[in-house]
């Protein structure tokens, strides 16, 4: 009986040694440096396509300027030679809007 004592407080002094130090034994079992995280960067306003604001036209945000850049209009100038029906359906506008911007840009084609 004392040996049965004995044993079972040796393996129960074991488990709890090993309780203990399992953070220090997961950590040597871990990689000593991870690796560092990886970020998927899309092009920030500093790398967007050369041409004109044309969030300057009223009723074109980011959005809509981000659209027409993607539908290869970044100057005033395509933009007014544009068809507004045509460019409503590629843009995701009305084509009231977009006879709107194409005015918008006819002007400020002219000022600039």
């Amino acid at each position: 009986m004392k040996r049965l004592l004995k044993l079972t407080g040796l393996f129960a002094g074991l488990g709890a040694a090993i309780w203990l130090m399992r953070d220090r034994l997961i950590s040597v079992a871990l990689p000593r440096e991870p690796e560092p995280p990886t970020f998927r960067v899309g092009p920030g306003p500093e790398l967007a396509v050369a041409g004109d604001d044309l969030t300057r036209i009223n009723g074109i945000g980011p959005v809509f300027s981000s659209r027409l850049q993607q539908a290869g209009i970044t100057t005033f100038a395509q933009l007014a030679v544009q068809d507004p029906a045509k460019l409503a359906e590629q843009v995701g506008a009305t084509p009231a809007q977009v006879e709107s911007w194409v005015d918008q840009a006819a002007e400020l084609q002219t000022n600039i």
